[in-house]
């Protein structure tokens, strides 16, 4: 072992140390934005999610921070990170400021890519960069867009189950939402918009693309692929609800029989999803 190696090691433990030191004070001061998402996760059944996202950030960034630890590069500081980390505090104000705990969320992983550059430097901050990055799917959506983008789907969701049953032998007029058929009338509510699963589908895509795949192209097909096989999924299980309520009656359409055709439905649109990410890897 060299001289250099030996005197690496104390100086990046110190460095180390630093940084924890600065990222606790940093987790300190979101603390009521870290309490505040986790009510929003356990109230609101769209972000249920959102428990798993630090977690597994965490887990890539203990990863990553292992791996150079090993390493005999000392750390060197970026003025950079100091700036993005004014900027990430700055965003933090604003949301409080205007009492939007989107803003408030997504200022963390800017605060949090700035104190790495400061204290790690360029290197280590690139390596971080999707761990830190992924955290941005902690945030809910602005006060708005959840039923902005309900209707669409909703209405799409109406749509295509109609076609497809009529193409199934099954008749059936629509008016809006409803979908009337001979034995039972169904409705196509917010319930059946798809977007719990949608939101879960590119939080789980967006994981495997970052871990998977080294260029955007296969990234980007990934995520693309979720978000299809999402939507794919909500169709069939809104077109499969409807055969269950004309062959077994409106009870089929609600209940333990509807909340289990809906897991069997999401079950298997992760089959080809899982399939392509193997597919794609072992290219």
């Amino acid at each position: 072992m060299t001289r250099a190696t030996t005197l690496a090691a104390p100086r990046r433990r110190v460095e180390t140390t630093a940084a924890v030191t600065v990222g606790a004070a940093v987790l300190t001061l979101y603390l009521p934005v870290l309490r505040d998402l986790v009510g929003v996760w356990l109230l609101v059944p769209y972000y249920s999610y959102g428990f798993v996202v630090p977690l597994f950030s965490a887990y890539l960034a203990w990863d990553v921070l292992e791996a150079d630890a090993h390493g005999d590069e000392a750390a060197q500081s970026e003025p950079s990170g100091f700036v993005m980390m004014a900027a990430g505090l700055a965003t933090l104000g604003v949301g409080i400021a205007a009492g939007s705990l989107t803003l408030r969320a997504l200022s963390l992983p800017v605060v949090l890519m700035g104190l790495a550059l400061a204290t790690l430097g360029a290197v280590p901050a690139r390596r971080l960069a999707f761990p830190i990055g992924f955290l941005v799917f902690m945030a809910p959506l602005p006060d708005g867009v959840l039923p902005a983008l309900s209707l669409p789907l909703q209405q799409l969701a109406a749509v295509v189950s109609e076609h497809a049953l009529r193409l199934l032998g099954v008749p059936v007029t629509r008016a809006d939402l409803f979908l009337v058929l001979p034995s039972v009338t169904l409705h196509v509510t917010e319930a059946c918009n798809g977007l719990r699963f949608l939101f879960a589908m590119i939080v789980i895509a967006t994981a495997f693309a970052g871990t998977t795949q080294r260029h955007w192209r296969g990234a980007a097909v990934l995520v693309v692929a979720g978000v299809v096989l999402a939507i794919v999924a909500n169709l069939g299980r809104v077109i499969g609800t409807g055969i269950m309520a004309e062959l077994w009656g409106a009870r089929a359409a609600m209940g333990i029989s509807h909340l289990v055709w809906g897991k069997v439905v999401y079950g298997l649109a992760l089959v080809p999803f899982v399939a392509l990410v193997l597919f794609m890897r072992r290219r």
